[in-house]
């Protein structure tokens, strides 16, 4: 973490000093573009001085700044769907102000390619690019997810057709899991820091860095052929437009957790700090730990629990972004906290016969911080080439302290305190390229270098034993495991190449052709350290919180309490992933209505896993595949407004590392142990997809109805087997699967600025797992996590007052889940399924002049509860095991443009 900051401050004073040699232009146009009629501003209206490839866009205020020499000029106006405005004889002096006003077309508009190229925000150019596109694509711009009060990525993605969130933050898409699906920044492969997870948490990303959210359910070979499911590509602003300097303030907080007792564990330093433990701690000789656990206080926290009253959440964020004639400059940087109190929530767990086993109620307190910073650099030159340079940093800290009350499967009556915290952190460099030669040839180049991290520094635990006689508390005392430290850190790194080239021949056609090539390494360990509390005298306990009495140092160093490390060979592995890939693609008109894309990419990947097996013995796990995937694309207009598309491919779904590697594994102390299976292998896919399209020519109105067929061969699920009389879990490659539903979108302008969305799907998943071995109850059930529909709804009112310099906006946010498996019956229990979950939020804003604007979003209005009941076949009924309710959240906010 600290070569990631320090390499932070020596960008940002690198890239400050670089823009103190740049100058302007001498010349400046600027101006607005509006509709003639309504007023309202073209958000990606283009402007171009006529025989040259230079220009601006215009943006959401339809404001604009183009940087030429003096001289005088003819200036092209363009906008998808408005017919061009020419206007000659335009002389530019020092600072000359132009407005133009558009008037509708009865024809959609080709884009005019200028240099300073299209800003890809609007809802209205990224319709054009949806149904411009070759494959079949959902997109979401940063207009569209300011409308629906959207914060970051995760909740963009949970809006898009067929997508849904389960536990950890991992994606479903269409009934596939996470390790069915790929996402990319700006269009290169990043790393996640969950070990557990194929796919970054896409909270990292905040909306206020991001430009778009491109969804791609069908797969085309200039990706890499890991998906199923979906690639998720989330593109980061860029600078177009007029310069500015914005500042933005939020205020906020769930109710049911303002103003209320909140409980926070000890920390060292703040939620910025992560505080691993020393690395020569875990190093030295046992003896010698045992020696200096005594002499120092290695851990600088204790096991006492703070009460504070929470106070509101607060956010803010700042950007900048300013042109140097051709070279276009963004900082983003935004920070906040958020508290939430999870109360009176429980779990339970039942043995076969419907008999609870053991039942905990629990109320949760968790705070998060969370910061994020982007970077960027454009410059272009000739008539279209251009560079880009982008940084993107974020991290997010959770800090959560439970207590549990309840009892265990021996009967024990227990009180327990539980702290966790957990930090996850990005920082990726990305450097790319786009060159033209002449009319046909085409290269676009990138290269990436990314680090994350997922660090658990001091989760900490004490069990209380309860006399229920006298509700006295003491400490429990069973296997000197109840009152540890654990402390966990991952480091992944992540290097990406990639070049391609385009070669245009006839009218439309293209010949696609190109080579990847990408590096990912990961380091992780992990050491817990248990308490042995024989010798310390019975302490009185009064309450769980005020520890410091008998859990203290000064018990430690004479002896009372022993500290145990547990770090052993197997609680670290090493683990790299090579991948080499080319591909050849056409994309082909053999008329003007049809398109055909063809293409077949080669893929050589190589993983291995360094490892030390239960009895410290040191191995390797290698998986080595040569595979070729190959993808057809079928695009046939029919008129101006509707398409039909088709697609067939072939993909493959990898384990992941700690899925081909058989050590026992935990992730975090507490969490499920996990064995790896040295025999897995890739899993085939072959994917289908139908598809109809039905554009509006005059707005954003639009229909789709979408058909798919997945056939898994060899899928890789995870199961359950019994291993020292406890259940672990671990991998297997199942005989095969299927998945297949429909998908329909559709959007609608009632009457002026009201306008309906709406979107749903209806699927099936079917899996069929080995017989033998195994301890799960079923060999055939749905895929986890899969929900079998889907519903999104929006209703919004967005006028234009005072003239069209005030726009107020009023949306409502719908959103169903289906039920879906939570976790897979085990020991003859039927599988524990989440309910059907409803949530409704409302978004306001109100943008006052050019300058301020203010937003009111409330969150779950519903304040909808979270719940999950388990199938008990032997008693015939469902029984509830866990429940709570997150409560609703509100918060206002306002930004200020300079």
């Amino acid at each position: 973490m600290y070569k990631q900051q320090n390499f932070l401050r020596h960008f940002l004073f690198l890239f400050f000093f670089s823009l103190l040699s740049f100058q302007a232009f001498c010349g400046v146009i600027k101006g607005t573009i509006v509709d003639k009629k309504t007023r309202e501003p073209l958000f990606g209206a283009t402007i171009q001085v006529a025989g040259t490839a230079f220009g601006t866009v215009a943006d959401r205020e339809g404001r604009y700044t183009l940087n030429v020499d003096t001289g005088t000029y003819t200036l092209i106006v363009k906008f998808v769907g408005y017919q061009d405005l020419i206007r000659e004889g335009v002389k530019v002096a020092e600072n000359q102000e132009i407005h133009f006003e558009l008037e509708p077309d009865t024809e959609t508009l080709d884009e005019v390619k200028v240099t300073a190229r299209k800003n890809l925000e609007n809802e209205r150019v990224l319709q054009v690019e949806r149904q411009n596109a070759t494959i079949a694509i959902e997109n979401m711009g940063a207009r569209e997810m300011s409308l629906k009060g959207i914060s970051n990525v995760e909740e963009g993605v949970k809006k898009i057709t067929g997508i849904s969130v389960a536990n950890a933050g991992q994606l479903i898409v269409r009934g596939l899991g996470d390790r069915y699906s790929t996402t990319t920044l700006n269009g290169l492969p990043i790393a996640s820091p969950n070990p557990d997870n194929k796919l970054i948490p896409l909270d990292l990303f905040p909306s206020a860095t991001v430009k778009n959210i491109t969804v791609s359910k069908v797969y085309a070979v200039q990706s890499f052929a890991d998906y199923s499911g979906a690639h998720i590509d989330i593109g980061t602003k860029v600078h177009t437009g007029e310069d500015f300097f914005s500042v933005g303030m939020n205020v906020g907080g769930v109710f049911n957790t303002l103003g209320k007792d909140f409980y926070y564990s000890d920390r060292e330093g703040s939620l910025l700090k992560t505080g691993n433990i020393d690395s020569k701690y875990l190093d030295m000789p046992y003896s010698s730990f045992e020696e200096k656990v005594k002499e120092k206080d290695i851990f600088g926290t204790s096991f006492v629990i703070e009460k504070k009253t929470a106070l509101p959440d607060f956010s803010g964020n700042v950007g900048w972004g300013k042109s140097f004639g051709k070279l276009n400059v963004l900082l983003s940087m935004g920070a906040g906290n958020e508290k939430q109190i999870l109360k009176d929530a429980f779990v339970k767990q039942f043995t076969a016969q419907g008999r609870v086993l053991n039942m905990f109620r629990y109320n949760s307190y968790i705070t998060k911080f969370k910061i994020a910073a982007l970077a960027g650099l454009s410059y272009t030159f000739r008539h279209s080439d251009y560079l880009n340079y982008s940084l993107f940093y974020a991290r997010n800290a959770i800090d959560e302290f439970m207590e549990r009350d309840g009892f265990d499967s021996e009967g024990v009556t227990l009180r327990g305190s539980n702290s966790v915290y957990h930090a996850y952190s990005l920082l990726n460099n990305q450097l790319s390229g786009h060159h033209e030669w002449g009319e046909r040839w085409e290269l676009n180049w990138a290269g990436s270098y990314g680090m994350t991290g997922s660090d658990e520094p001091d989760r900490r635990q004490v069990m209380f034993r309860k006399n229920e006689e006298t509700g006295k508390l003491s400490l429990f005392l069973l296997n000197q495991q109840e009152t540890m430290r654990y402390f966990g850190e991952l480091d992944e790194n992540e290097m990406v190449g990639d070049v391609k080239v385009a070669y245009r021949f006839g009218e439309k056609n293209r010949l696609h052709f190109g080579a990847t090539y990408k590096r990912k390494t990961r380091d992780f360990r992990c050491a817990s350290f248990y308490y042995n509390l024989d010798n310390l005298p019975s302490p009185e306990i009064f309450n769980i919180y005020d520890t410091d009495s008998y859990l203290n140092f000064e018990n430690v160093a004479n002896g009372n309490i022993l500290i145990k490390r547990s770090y052993q060979p197997r609680n670290r592995y090493k683990a790299e992933s090579k991948a080499y890939a080319a591909f050849a693609e056409v994309d082909f008109f053999p008329f003007p209505t049809l398109l055909i894309n063809i293409g077949v990419r080669y893929e050589q990947v190589n993983q291995s896993v360094d490892y030390f097996d239960d009895g410290s013995i040191k191995r390797k796990s290698e998986l080595k595949n040569g595979d070729i995937f190959p993808a057809l694309n079928i695009k046939y207009t029919i008129g101006e407004r509707n398409s039909l598309r088709f697609a067939v491919s072939r993909t493959v779904t990898r384990p992941a590392f700690v899925e081909m590697a058989p050590f026992l594994y935990r992730e975090s102390y507490g969490s499920a142990a996990i064995r790896g299976n040295a025999a897995i292998q890739n899993g085939y896919n072959i994917n289908v997809d139908l598809r109809y399209d039905l554009f509006s020519k005059k707005n954003n109105d639009m229909f789709s109805a979408t058909l798919y067929f997945k056939q898994l061969n060899d899928p890789i699920e995870r199961v359950q087997e019994a291993e020292g009389g406890s259940a672990v879990h671990t991998f297997r490659n199942s005989k095969n699967g299927i998945a297949m539903g429909v998908e329909v979108e559709m959007r609608k302008e009632v009457f002026k600025n009201f306008r309906l969305g709406l979107n749903g799907s209806y699927m099936y998943t079917d899996v069929k797992l080995p017989k033998d071995g195994g301890i799960y109850t079923d060999n055939q059930r749905a895929l986890q996590g899969a929900s079998p529909y889907l519903i999104n709804a929006d209703i919004s009112y967005a006028p234009y007052l005072r003239g069209g310099d005030d726009r107020m906006i009023l949306a409502l946010v719908y959103n169903v889940q289906g039920p879906r498996i939570h976790s897979v019956g085990i020991f003859g229990l039927g599988d524990n399924k989440q309910l059907t979950l409803h949530t409704l939020d409302w978004v306001g804003s109100y943008s006052l002049g050019h300058h301020w604007s203010f937003k009111l979003t409330v969150k779950d209005l519903l304040n909808s509860k979270v719940r999950f009941r388990q199938d008990v076949p032997q008693i015939n009924d469902k029984l509830e095991v866990e429940a709570f309710r997150p409560g609703t959240n509100a918060e206002i906010g306002f930004t200020y443009k300079f």
